[in-house]
């Protein structure tokens, strides 16, 4: 599956392959072109609004500054200076910037950029590329071979618990199949 992105200048193009995401991001002056392997990609992801402080702060100090000069006698000193104030906080809002995030275990994120037409479409794309990750490790670590050393499938279904693929209940289940041990409840009597 692909999808295509874009903000501005930074165009982008998100491939799910069978063992990492594909990213291919142009911008005006560069390309860079790389796969994040699915053992890498976090299973959370991070929907924000981000606004630039520093325009919006220039843009109250301009509102200051054309209050001070209206107490005085400078109407024209007033009328610009709250002119560009507007124009910064406008400018602040008009370029917020509205991504979906999702965390990698490098350090980096990979970031969908998204505005109010196209946010279903991208939070949906960004659940596929979860899904298909989780889908990926849970067919590497999560599998029960009995031929197989115990212990070292027992770390697996540990990585997969502590990765949040698996629930609890879920790693008992495995565990027990793994060791040969039927599923007891906790609670009630036994047969």
């Amino acid at each position: 599956m692909t999808v295509n992105n874009k903000r501005r200048f930074t165009r982008q193009t998100f491939a799910i392959l069978s063992s990492s995401l594909k990213i291919d991001r142009k911008g005006l002056l560069d390309r860079i072109e790389y796969e994040i392997p699915f053992d890498n990609i976090h299973n959370k992801k991070i929907i924000q609004t981000q606004i630039n402080n520093n325009l919006v702060i220039t843009g109250l100090f301009f509102f200051v500054f054309s209050f001070l000069f209206l107490l005085g006698t400078a109407e024209e000193l007033t009328v610009i200076f709250l002119s560009v104030g507007v124009i910064f906080v406008l400018t602040a809002f008009i370029n917020r910037k509205k991504t979906v995030t999702i965390p990698t275990y490098s350090g980096d994120g990979i970031i969908l950029y998204f505005n109010n037409k196209t946010q279903k479409e991208v939070v949906e794309f960004s659940n596929k590329i979860i899904e298909a990750s989780n889908n990926y490790l849970m067919e590497k670590y999560g599998k029960i071979d009995r031929a197989l050393p115990v212990e070292q499938q027992i770390n697996n279904l540990q990585f997969l618990r502590n990765r949040e693929i698996i629930t609890e209940n879920h790693y008992e289940t495995l565990k027990n199949e793994l060791l040969g041990r039927e599923s007891k409840s906790a609670i009630g009597f036994g047969k």
